[in-house]
């Protein structure tokens, strides 16, 4: 071999490696929607559609055993569920839907999303999907919606998980309740890429490893709805006052199991202990050095949690 045939052979790699280079910071997009299908593949999940009272709705589905219907918070969407759902499709049907105006799921013609409206629109769901009986489960916005629609149909709920659920209005204080009540910004809501870092750095307490292009497409997806997150959010909270969760989930029947990061800004941990006082077969567990969203910053160890819980339970489908 030759001295000119081994320096062409050793600068190939180097050209594979800038052109990749170049395709990651040039096409942010296809390389965002390599990443969310790999990693719903490595979950066992797969996206699909289904229309219900014109409405569209996108959800991811997968594994087997019985159904396990996961609920997204404020600004998410379904793959907010992708992470942790890797532990649970070996022992769940899986549904992670996306709601009605998040993700892929188009906004409401009526301009409505209080929670009651949303929780009829999962009733309607899941009517759809044949599931009369299932295990449920939701997250900040998600968690809210799925404790009213436990409280509305407990017949149909078998076990409920409520991850840091928004409209406990009685607990402490978040960080992010005192700034907006100071006249401060919504810091679930950005503006552009500096807001959208201090957003991760808000909901999260260690922000999980994003590379700067697939931020800006996540920026990009968040601002092309931002009126109507900021619409969907003074609806959301004008719901907390009118029918605090405390209230709705007084003497709740489902077992429940509820978790909080003890490092959560966005809703203070103490709504756990405020939940828990008022679900009889509640049960609570704090994260500690975590923040809004467990399933994403600890995937695993929130799955086991919710499993060994699930363990101790009448309904166990292990």
């Amino acid at each position: 071999m030759t001295t000119r045939t081994k320096a062409i052979l050793s600068a190939v790699p180097i050209a594979i490696l800038l052109v990749l280079i170049g395709f990651y910071y040039l096409f942010p997009e296809t390389i965002f929607t390599l990443l969310i299908k790999t990693e719903r593949a490595a979950a066992g999940l797969d996206e699909r559609h289904i229309r219900v009272g014109g409405l569209d709705f996108a959800y991811l589905e997968g594994g087997k055993g019985e159904p396990l219907v996961l609920l997204h918070g404020f600004g998410a969407n379904k793959d907010h569920w992708t992470r942790m759902g890797k532990y649970l499709t070996p022992h769940f049907r899986v549904i992670a839907p996306d709601l009605t105006g998040f993700g892929e799921s188009r906004p409401a013609p009526d301009g409505d999303y209080t929670i009651r409206t949303q929780v009829r629109r999962m009733s309607a769901f899941l009517r759809a999907m044949d599931i009369a009986s299932f295990h449920l489960g939701g997250s900040s916005m998600g968690g809210h919606i799925a404790g009213v629609y436990a409280a509305a149909y407990p017949q149909q709920v078998k076990t409920l998980l409520l991850l840091a659920p928004g409209g406990v209005v009685s607990a402490q204080p978040s960080d992010m309740a005192r700034r907006m009540m100071a006249g401060g910004s919504n810091p679930l809501l950005a503006e552009n890429i500096a807001d959208f870092r201090r957003t991760l750095d808000f909901v999260f307490y260690r922000e999980p490893f994003l590379p700067r292009p697939i931020k800006k497409v996540l920026l990009r997806k968040a601002l092309d709805r931002q009126a109507l997150y900021a619409a969907i959010f003074e609806q959301i909270r004008d719901a907390w006052q009118r029918e605090p969760l405390e209230d709705v989930l007084q003497g709740l029947g489902v077992p429940t199991l509820i978790i909080w990061g003890a490092r959560d800004r966005v809703l203070h941990v103490s709504g756990a202990a405020v939940l828990a006082a008022v679900i009889p077969e509640a049960e609570l567990a704090v994260m500690r050095a975590v923040g809004h969203l467990p399933m994403i910053e600890k995937p695993r160890e929130t799955a086991e949690v919710y499993r060994n819980w699930l363990k101790n339970t009448q309904y166990t489908p292990f």
